[in-house]
């Protein structure tokens, strides 16, 4: 009413307007105070009425414009669970021959997540499979999921496991549940890649207001202590929908009153309790069933814009006579039955910008994304970032929390200060100029001079503040709290590496020097000789913490995710085997075989040490890593089920372990992926055990394949694959053709054409490689910038050996590629963009329904 007033501009009547609504408002909320005891929502008895908050101050409408809940119970808090147990009779079809199927999860019962003492369904007919599970009320939401044990066994997703909340039913109480398997493929898409950035966009305020509302699974019960009408069946729908663009919900209609007779307008609108699962819930008279209903998502407007293809159908067939509570546990059907989505690698060091202070830079990334947009791009998949000293590898991190100071983008500090304090930065930031003039048109990255130049500015700008005001800044000193388990251990580690420079021969050894991680909180003490030190730590890693995290936010708000990557080791030379030798195998090196056999120089990692304290390293490190990351790839992720171990000693390797090999990979990535939501692509590549690929699917891992490595068949990819052209640790296609003749001729006459090859590669050479990969079978094409550069002539480097980033086994010209297209010039190279889009349309990539 007032938004109508305000247009026709009538001042008095919204004045009066006000009033009256103010004193109605006032009047309401004394009636619901007095009242609260007697409230009593559609459908609830009274025992349950105390624990409700009035739905007009809880939660938006979940039916099409009604204030209410409409069959959705949520309590203001879970209440103390009763005592006594409810039977939940499962049902699920799935064909199998001469195997079985359990029914296993945390629970004791559900066989404390043991397959050999989880309950064992039974085949009924077909391929239908029921049994029976007494749940105690005392568990509240209890997590179970499938297993077909057969002779390859096949595990549903374990990325978002299936949940029932038994709260809110009676002591004795029978639930029918008909679930559907829940493949791993798909679940793939609940991860934060997708919820948070691809679909997701950032989830703004304005798109979390016609999205599904998000409620708490153990805050929704059933009909209050089960006490419905006798002639009716509590019905509460579960639906899988992990692909939803931005703003846009998912509603459930059907055929009974109570479900809004398949009208539109009456629709109910579903709950979001997590993991892109959706729950609804209708009392529907036992007169009505069987009926027919559907799922549909709708755009921001409220009109449709993916409706299931045809109606399901409800029944109590295979139910207990009397059956007064169903769940119904399945997945959306979408018209395209598998979504797929294009990337570009490219390490942040290799980003040119006209901001750039001769190394790409963490808020270049953000231009980056504007590219993607432009291109039809999904993610920006980049190297390792962590603090690597002096070493220009961004896999000898020293740090697996530490951020790389050559990252950060001076300028942006210097305005941090000036716009936030009035701090006169105009030196600082004339010399921060000074160094993107004097370094930025270099074409190769010059390490240790750009390195150098990036910490005498840092302490520059540091002095030009002054350390008083920088500690007087609250969102600096809680930053410094907040991470203060990693931090505080880190700047200890890099004071005292610099003193072990001074004397220790070994210094690269931290389990040589002179102190020890006990010792740490000594040297970061704020009355220490050497806390002017710590803080100048301190506050590089805040700045580039800040930085990198408003790239990545900027990037999500675009619906570009950002793929880091895990680097298989950490240095001896580390604050982690510093603060936590125990977690290392100190007295070997990881390593390969071969001949010669590789030593990689790093400790191989003390799983059984890690799993005492449930991998709580490796869940602070992905925790912290999710701050900036919605992906991530594993370096080497067969070293999750062995390791190629040599003594550091020397002598000969072995693997470790030499058995065991699913079991030990099953254990291992789990305890990593449960740790934070991100999606996991390994790096598969090389001598790959049987085991590996069956685990990887089940844990909804997806792996890489590059083209020259494999058959080059993209059609026959896997869906949980990232298909590749090249990579950074390879030439890129161009340069691969002109120096592999044989194996390039090859693949010209089984994938391109008939006769004589020809050179160079020319461009329609290139586009063709592309293409195969965008209309690959697999879920990701991600392909190095070198390799989308070189479909057009005159987008191409002007010497293809220049492209190279790493040369295995070389340390020459290593590490210091740029890209020879600054991003500026790509962004507004509207023609090369409109065509890399059209050919990722045309394969159907980022199509989201």
């Amino acid at each position: 009413r007032r938004r109508r007033m305000d247009t026709l501009g009538m001042a008095r009547r919204e004045s009066l307007a006000c009033s009256v609504l103010v004193s109605l408002l006032l009047l309401v909320a004394s009636a619901e105070a007095v009242s609260l005891q007697h409230y009593n929502p559609r459908g609830f008895s009274a025992p349950f009425q105390a624990r409700l908050v009035p739905s007009r101050f809880r939660v938006q409408s979940l039916r099409g414009g009604e204030q209410s809940l409409e069959g959705l119970p949520i309590t203001k808090t879970p209440g103390e669970a009763s005592t006594g147990t409810v039977t939940l009779k499962l049902s699920i079809n799935y064909g199998v021959d001469g195997g079985s199927i359990v029914a296993v999860g945390p629970a004791s019962c559900f066989g404390n997540n043991d397959i050999n003492r989880a309950p064992r369904l039974q085949r009924k007919e077909g391929e239908k499979w029921e049994g029976t599970v007494q749940v105690p009320l005392t568990e509240g939401v209890v997590k179970y999921h499938y297993v077909v044990l057969a002779k390859t066994h096949r595990y549903e997703a374990r990325i978002a496991d299936r949940s029932i909340n038994v709260q809110g039913l009676p002591d004795g109480a029978k639930v029918y549940v008909q679930d559907s398997f829940r493949s791993p493929k798909p679940a793939t898409l609940a991860t934060s890649c997708f919820s948070r950035a691809v679909f997701g966009k950032g989830k703004t305020s304005k798109t979390l207001e016609t999205q599904n509302p998000e409620v708490e699974h153990a805050k929704i019960t059933w009909s209050p202590n089960g006490k419905s009408d006798s002639d009716g069946v509590t019905v509460r729908f579960a639906l899988f929908a992990p692909r939803m663009d931005a703003g846009h919900s998912v509603w459930v209609q059907g055929k009974p009153a109570a479900m809004g007779s398949f009208s539109d307008s009456s629709k109910i609108k579903m709950a979001n309790i997590g993991s892109q699962v959706f729950i609804a819930q209708v009392e529907v008279p036992r007169s009505e069933f069987p009926f027919e209903y559907k799922y549909v998502i709708v755009d921001s407007d409220g009109k449709p814009v993916c409706s299931e293809k045809s109606n399901r159908k409800m029944t109590l067939d295979g139910g207990d006579a009397g059956t007064k509570f169903v769940l119904k546990d399945e997945a959306f059907n979408y018209y395209n039955p598998v979504f797929k989505a294009a990337g570009v690698a490219i390490p942040v060091s290799g980003i040119k910008t006209r901001d750039s202070t001769g190394i790409g830079e963490f808020l270049d990334i953000k231009k980056m994304a504007d590219w993607c947009v432009r291109s039809g791009l999904q993610l920006v998949q980049i190297l390792p970032i962590n603090d690597s000293g002096e070493d220009p590898s961004p896999y000898s991190a020293c740090s697996a929390f530490a951020l790389h100071p050559i990252y950060v983008q001076p300028k942006s500090v210097c305005s941090y200060y000036s716009s936030k304090f009035g701090v006169d930065m105009s030196g600082p930031l004339g010399w921060a100029q000074s160094l993107v003039d004097k370094l930025n048109g270099n074409w190769k990255i010059d390490y240790p001079k750009i390195l150098y130049e990036k910490k005498k500015i840092l302490d520059g700008i540091f002095d030009a503040v002054g350390k008083e005001k920088i500690l007087s800044d609250k969102d600096f000193t809680d930053w410094i709290e907040k991470n203060s388990k990693w931090l505080k251990v880190y700047a200890a580690f890099k004071v005292q590496m610099e003193k072990e420079k001074g004397f220790n021969n070994k210094w690269f050894d931290c389990t040589t020097w002179s102190k020890r991680v006990t010792e740490a909180e000594n040297i970061v003490n704020s009355n220490g000789p050497d806390y002017d030190h710590v803080v100048r730590v301190y506050f590089t890693q805040y700045h580039l913490h800040c930085q990198l995290k408003e790239a990545s936010e900027y990037a999500e708000g675009l619906g570009v995710a950002l793929k880091g990557d895990l680097p298989i080791g950490v240095t001896r030379c580390s604050q982690d085997v510093w603060a936590e030798p125990n977690l290392f195998k100190l007295d070997r090196n990881a390593g390969a075989p071969g001949d010669p056999e590789q030593n990689w120089g790093f400790p191989p990692y003390n799983w059984d040490q890690m799993h005492r304290d449930g991998c709580s390293w490796w869940r602070r490190r992905l925790t912290h890593m999710e701050q900036y990351f919605h992906a991530y790839r594993i370096d080497h992720v067969l070293g999750f089920f062995r390791m190629w171990e040599i003594p550091k000693s020397g002598g000969g390797g072995r693997y470790e372990p030499n058995g065991g090999l699913r079991e030990n990979g099953l254990r291992n990535l789990r305890a990593i992926q449960t740790a934070s939501n991100m999606m996991i692509c390994g790096e598969d590549l090389g001598n790959v055990p049987p085991e590996v690929g069956p685990v990887l699917l089940e844990l909804g891992i997806l792996g890489l394949k590059i083209q020259r490595w494999c058959d080059g068949k993209t059609w026959d990819y896997g869906y949980l694959t990232v298909a590749a052209s090249s990579c950074h640790d390879c030439s890129p296609c161009r340069l691969w053709w002109n120096e592999n003749w044989g194996e390039a001729e090859r693949f010209y006459h089984e994938f391109i054409g008939q006769g004589n090859m020809p050179g160079g590669p020319p461009d329609w050479i290139s586009q063709k490689i592309i293409k195969m990969h965008a209309e690959s079978s697999a879920m990701w094409t991600i392909n190095p910038i070198q390799d989308y550069l070189d479909m057009w002539e005159n987008m191409r480097s002007q010497n293809p050996k220049s492209d190279m980033i790493n040369r295995p086994g070389s340390t020459d010209g290593c590490w210091i590629w740029r890209c020879h297209k600054r991003m500026e010039d790509l962004i507004d190279n509207s023609k090369f963009n409109d065509f890399v889009k059209n050919m990722l349309k045309g394969a159907k990539r980022g199509e989201v329904y």
